[in-house]
C-alpha cells in the first residue's frame, strides 16, 4: 500500500531558491535556469521571509554574470546586506560586553546559538548572517551552587534589568539597542522525562562550555560542539512546536554539522542514542532530509538517516511559516488586547490547534504541551524559582 505524501511538491521557484542558497555555501556553481525579473523579485521576497537576505546575496555574487538580477534589485539588496553586517558587528561587541560584565560580577556565561554560530561560518557568510537577539546562558560562578536560578534572577532584579520572565529565560533591558535574553536553562522539552534527561546533559556547565575564536573578533564562551549539536536540534524542534521555524535556523544547523564532521568527539551512533533518549529521533530524521533537499548536504554530514516522508512535511511547514512563523497565514490574528487573560487563553488555544498538525509526527510533545505551559505559568506566577 502506498503511503500518502505529506506536503506538496517543491515548486520551480522554491527549487531555484534552494539552488541560490547552495551557490552561497559553495555546494554548486550556478542556477539550473536563469530567473526572470519577476522571479528574482520573488527570490528576494523568499530570502527576506526566511531571514536569509545576506546569505542569499552571497549566492548572487558567486553566480555567473549572465544569471544576475537587474542592477536596481542588486543595489537594493546590497543596502540590506550592509545593514546586516553592521548589526552583526554590534551584536558581537555586545556579547563581549555582557560576558566581561557577568564574569566580573562572579557569574559564568555562554552565548547560545545566534552569534555563537558565527564560529561555524566563514567570515563573509558569517557577517551576512541575519542576527536576532542575544541569548546568553548564565549560571553562578561557583559550581554546584544551591538554587542557581534563584541567584541569577536575584542578580538581574537587583540590577532592575528584567522586562519579562518565563521558564526558559528572562528578557532584560536592551544593551546598546540589542535585545538580550538571559537563559536560566539552555532549553527544555515538554515531556517531563525527556526534559529531565535534557537538562541533566547540561548539568555540568564547565564540561559543556569552552572559549572559541570567532573570526578576528576575539573569543566567546560557547557550547562544545557535541552539546551544541543536541542543543540546536532541540532549538529548531522547540521553534517548530511553539511558533514556527525558518530556514535561517536550518542553515545554522548545516554549518554546525559541517563543523561536527571535522571535529567530532564521539561517534554518530553514540549521538543517535542521545537523540533517541530525548525523543527527537523522528524530528532529527526529518531535519536531515530538509538539509539534504535545501542545502544539498552530503550524507557524511548526517548524524542519523533521513526520512523523506517526515522531511517533506517539515519542509512544507518551514516554507509556509517563514522565520519564527511570522508568515504563517493559518495563524489567525487575535483581536483581544495583548496582556489580558482572555488574550493568553485565546493564544494558548490557537497554539494547541496549530500543534494538532504535528500530533502524528511528535505526539509526546504535542500532548504534554498544554500541561507544560500550565507548569511554567505556576513557576512564574508563584515565583517557584525562589526554592
Amino acid at each position: 500500500m502506498r503511503l500518502v505524501e505529506r506536503g506538496p511538491r517543491i515548486s520551480v521557484l522554491e527549487r531555484l531558491f534552494f539552488e541560490l542558497l547552495q551557490v552561497a555555501i559553495g555546494n554548486r556553481s550556478s542556477l539550473s535556469a536563469t530567473p526572470s525579473s519577476e522571479e528574482w523579485l520573488a527570490l528576494f521576497d523568499e530570502a527576506k521571509k526566511q531571514s536569509l537576505l545576506g546569505i542569499a546575496f552571497c549566492g548572487v555574487e558567486r553566480l555567473p554574470e549572465a544569471q544576475w538580477p537587474e542592477r536596481s534589485l542588486v543595489l537594493q539588496w546590497l543596502g540590506y546586506v550592509s545593514a546586516i553586517e553592521q548589526r552583526n558587528e554590534l551584536a558581537t561587541s555586545v556579547c563581549h560586553l555582557l560576558c566581561n560584565g557577568l564574569v566580573a560580577d562572579g557569574f559564568r556565561c555562554c552565548i547560545l546559538k545566534g552569534q555563537a554560530n558565527l564560529a561555524y561560518y566563514d567570515k563573509v557568510l558569517g557577517n551576512r548572517r541575519t542576527c536576532g537577539d542575544i541569548d546568553i546562558w548564565v549560571v553562578p560562578g561557583v559550581a554546584d551552587a544551591a538554587h542557581p536560578v534563584k541567584q541569577v534572577l536575584e542578580y538581574l532584579y537587583r540590577k532592575a534589568a528584567v522586562l519579562s520572565l518565563c521558564y526558559l529565560h528572562a528578557e532584560v533591558k536592551p544593551v546598546r539597542g540589542m535585545p538580550v535574553e538571559v537563559h536560566l536553562r539552555p532549553s527544555f522539552l515538554n515531556a517531563p522525562v525527556r526534559n529531565r534527561r535534557f537538562l541533566k546533559l547540561f548539568a555540568d556547565f564547565d564540561r559543556c562550555v569552552y572559549d572559541k575564536p570567532v573570526h578576528d573578533m576575539g573569543t566567546l564562551p560557547v557550547l562544545a560542539i557535541r552539546y551544541d549539536v543536541l542543543f540546536q536540534l532541540n532549538h529548531i524542534y522547540r521553534h517548530l512546536i511553539d511558533e514556527g521555524v525558518g530556514l535561517r535556523q536550518v542553515l545554522d544547523y548545516y554549518m554546525l554539522l559541517r563543523a561536527w564532521h571535522k571535529e567530532r568527539t564521539i561517534s554518530n551512533e553514540s549521538l543517535a542514542v542521545e537523540i533517541e533518549r530525548l525523543g527527537m529521533m523522528r524530528f532529527a530524521r526529518a531535519l536531515m532530509y530538509v538539509l539534504h533537499e535545501v542545502f544539498a548536504m552530503p550524507s557524511e554530514y548526517m548524524i542519523v538517516g533521513m526520512s523523506e516522508k517526515e522531511g517533506r512535511f517539515l519542509l512544507c511547514e518551514i516554507l509556509q511559516a517563514g522565520n519564527f512563523g511570522q508568515y504563517d497565514s493559518r495563524m489567525n490574528r487575535l483581536d483581544v488586547r495583548k496582556g489580558k487573560t482572555v488574550y493568553q487563553l485565546q493564544r494558548a488555544w490557537r497554539r494547541f490547534l496549530r500543534n494538532l498538525r504535528f500530533f502524528t509526527s511528535y505526539p509526546e510533545e504535542v500532548l504534554w504541551e498544554p500541561i507544560a505551559r500550565v507548569e511554567h505559568l505556576w513557576w512564574r506566577k508563584f515565583r517557584l524559582w525562589r526554592f
